[in-house]
């Protein structure tokens, strides 16, 4: 980079945090991966150090820098190569799946809860009480 460049941008000094939470982030960060909720974290910045926040406030500060370690959070590892053992032969498969339709299934008979006659009315079937 030029050096007239590089000479402006140490000349002009760093801002200050916007967020006054911004301080207190590594505290945040570690109270919220020992479980603690929002309403805690408000209760602890209150009670320990005098910082008066809105439980939402906490929430969108979580969020907003969260955002940039979720895409690295759930980014998925490179694929392992899978060794020849663990590989099922479709082969196999097909064996297997043309034996369990081949097995016959046994298939129980409903019990009737009505007797349905055209030139009858609908009656109920006894089940072995009378009501």
């Amino acid at each position: 980079m030029d050096p007239t460049l590089l000479s402006l941008l140490d000349s002009i000094p760093q801002k200050s945090p916007r967020s006054k939470l911004e301080t207190h982030r590594e505290l945040i960060r570690q109270l919220r991966r020992k479980g603690c909720t929002y309403r805690d974290i408000v209760r602890i910045l209150r009670e320990r150090i005098g910082l008066h926040v809105a439980v939402s406030t906490i929430h969108s500060f979580v969020k907003v820098r969260a955002k940039h370690r979720k895409q690295v959070q759930y980014e998925l590892p490179p694929l392992a190569p899978e060794s020849n053992s663990s590989r099922v032969n479709p082969d196999d498969v097909a064996a297997r799946i043309a034996t369990l339709k081949a097995k016959p299934t046994e298939q129980k008979a409903k019990p009737k809860h009505f007797h349905f006659d055209e030139s009858e009315p609908l009656k109920l079937v006894d089940q072995g009480g009378s009501r």
